[in-house]
C-alpha cells in the first residue's frame, strides 16, 4: 500500500560513525521510512541489547554498517554487541542490507582498531558479513549514502515485509465486517466446546446416582412487613426440581443464583417478601447431583467471573420429555357401518 511506511534498524559501531549514521538516517526518513535503532540503542551491555532485540523483532529492514572498529565486546559471548545484532537480525529472518568500508581506505587511529585480538575479529565479522547477497563495498561517506538509497528503495520493492500503516487507512466498513465474522466464529467456537463438554461428562457419569426417588426438601425463610420472620420448606421430588430449572435455561446457560430464584418463584413465592434458603449450600448440591446424572454442565466466564449452568443433550432431551405437550393417540375405528 501507498501509505506503509517501513521500520529500519541502523546498526554500526558508534564513535567512528557518527555523521555516517547521521546521513543514513536522513536518506530514511527521504525515504519515508522509520528509522531505528539510533544512538539511544546503541548497545553497551546486556541488559541494553535485549531491548535492541525487541526493537529488531519490530523492524522491517536491517541495515549493517561496518567501519574499521570492532566495537565493545560481551564478555559471555566473546563477540561485538554489533555482531550479536547482525546474527541476531539473520536469525530471526530479518533482511539484512550491509556496507562494509573499503579495507584499503586509511582512516585516523581512533577510527580503527589497534588491538590485535579486535582487529582479527573484525577482519572474522567482514568475511562473514561479505557473505550476504545483499552486501555493497563503500569508500566514503557519499558513496555510502546513494548504496543505501538505492538499497533500501530496491528492498521495498523486491522483499515484501508487513510495514506499518495509520489506523485511519483502513476500510472501517471493512473491519466491522471482520469484527462480526469474529464474532459469529467464536459463537460457533462456544458451541462446539460445550458439545465438547458434553461428550466429556458422558464418558464420565457417575453410575447409580439418584434421580427419581431423590427426595428434596428446601428449608427458607422470610419476614413479612410488621411481622416475626416465618418459615417454610420445599419438598419434592429431584426431577420436579430438575422440570423447574431445565424450563428456565432453555438455550441459555444461568447462574446458581438465577436458578435459585426460578426455585423460588415456582415453589417459594410470598408476596411483598424476599425469601432466603437456610442453607447456602443446598442449591449446590442439587446442582452437583443433577451434573452427575449428566443433566447440566457447568462452565466458568472469564469475562463475567461467574460460573454458568447448562444443558447437556441429555438434559434437553429430559426436559422435553417433560414438557413437550404431544398429540394424544386418537383411536381409529375402521369397522363397516
Amino acid at each position: 500500500m501507498q501509505n506503509r511506511k517501513y521500520q529500519v534498524f541502523i546498526s554500526s559501531t558508534y564513535s567512528d560513525l557518527v555523521e555516517e549514521r547521521k546521513k543514513v538516517l536522513d536518506v530514511l526518513l527521504m525515504a519515508d521510512c522509520i528509522p531505528a535503532g539510533m544512538e539511544a540503542f546503541v548497545a553497551t551491555d546486556v541488559e541494553q541489547f535485549e531491548v535492541i532485540k525487541k526493537v529488531i523483532d519490530l523492524c522491517d529492514y536491517y541495515i549493517l554498517i561496518i567501519g574499521q572498529r570492532y566495537g565493545s565486546i560481551n564478555p559471555d559471548t566473546g563477540i561485538s554487541y554489533t555482531e550479536m545484532e547482525y546474527d541476531y537480525a539473520i536469525k530471526n529472518k530479518i533482511p539484512v542490507l550491509v556496507f562494509v568500508l573499503d579495507e584499503q581506505i586509511v582512516l585516523p587511529d581512533d577510527k580503527k582498531e589497534n588491538e590485535p585480538d579486535k582487529v582479527e575479529r573484525l577482519k572474522a565479522f567482514r568475511e562473514k558479513a561479505l557473505t550476504n547477497r545483499l552486501c555493497s563495498i563503500w569508500k566514503n561517506t557519499d558513496e555510502l549514502v546513494g548504496k543505501v538509497a538505492v538499497s533500501i528503495m530496491t528492498a521495498k520493492e523486491t522483499i515484501e515485509r508487513p510495514g506499518w500503516q495509520r489506523g485511519t487507512d483502513f476500510d472501517e466498513a471493512s473491519l466491522r465486517r471482520t469484527i462480526m465474522k469474529l464474532k459469529e466464529e467464536n459463537e460457533n467456537l462456544k458451541v462446539k466446546l460445550n458439545d465438547s463438554i458434553e461428550t466429556v461428562h458422558s464418558f464420565t457419569e457417575i453410575k447409580n446416582v439418584a434421580f427419581e426417588n431423590y427426595d428434596v426438601k428446601i428449608d427458607y425463610h422470610y419476614t413479612p412487613a410488621g411481622s416475626y420472620r416465618r418459615s417454610g420448606s420445599i419438598e419434592k421430588k429431584l426431577p420436579e426440581i430438575f422440570k423447574v430449572i431445565a424450563t428456565q435455561m432453555m438455550d441459555v446457560s444461568l447462574t446458581e443464583s438465577a436458578i435459585s430464584d426460578a426455585i423460588k418463584s415456582k415453589y417459594a413465592s410470598i408476596t411483598g417478601c424476599m425469601v432466603y434458603f437456610n442453607d447456602s449450600q443446598q442449591i449446590k448440591i442439587i446442582l452437583n447431583q443433577l451434573r452427575a446424572l449428566g443433566l447440566i454442565y457447568s462452565s466458568w466466564s472469564e469475562n463475567a467471573g461467574k460460573l454458568y449452568w447448562g444443558l447437556t443433550i441429555k438434559g434437553r432431551r429430559y426436559r422435553d420429555e417433560m414438557i413437550v405437550v404431544k398429540e394424544n393417540m386418537m383411536s381409529v375405528d375402521n369397522t363397516e357401518e
